[in-house]
């Protein structure tokens, strides 16, 4: 407010800043009077290595062993089944409608990728049916999965706290 207003010009109370001069390149006459020593030479740079990804683990097996007693209520392995296992029944005319496929969720939208039925609610993605049929039920696989889970490997059980 205490500048005077003028017609033409700029407004401020600083002076005009002052040119930036260039400098012109190095003298290349004065580094090499310096006597340095050369720059060591580079090596070639080699494209990174990829580690070796390892393979996937054996698929499970699609049947009950035998030898593996099913415990009463255990509910069927695959997806979308949900058939529990009833004590002294027979396994011979067991029927497993299940999917095979992985869920799929994209978009608001839920099934599985083996079919194409999609649908917006949770609760009726869990009551779709299955699109394939086999003749036994998975209620325990092979069991050397478990097995193998107990002896290494897993989580850290502590027995006592301090």
């Amino acid at each position: 407010m205490t500048i005077e207003p003028c017609t033409e010009g700029k407004h401020s109370t600083t002076d005009i800043p002052p040119k930036i001069e260039k400098k012109e390149g190095v003298d290349r006459s004065l580094v090499e009077a310096a006597d340095l020593p050369p720059p060591p030479p580079r090596a070639p740079i080699s494209a990174p290595q990829t580690a070796p990804t390892p393979p996937p683990p054996p698929p499970e097996s699609d049947d009950d062993d035998e030898g593996i007693e099913i415990p009463d209520g255990r509910v069927c392995r695959r997806r979308a089944c949900g058939v529990s296992h009833k004590k002294g029944s027979s396994r011979e005319e067991e029927v497993c409608v299940h999917h095979p496929g992985a869920p799929l969720f994209h978009e608001g939208s839920k099934g599985y990728t083996c079919c194409k039925r999609r649908v917006l609610e949770f609760d009726q993605f869990m009551k779709i049916e299955g699109c394939q049929t086999k003749k036994r039920h998975l209620f325990v696989g092979s069991g050397k999965k478990d097995a193998a889970k107990e002896g290494s490997g897993g989580e850290e059980v502590l027995e006592t706290v301090r």
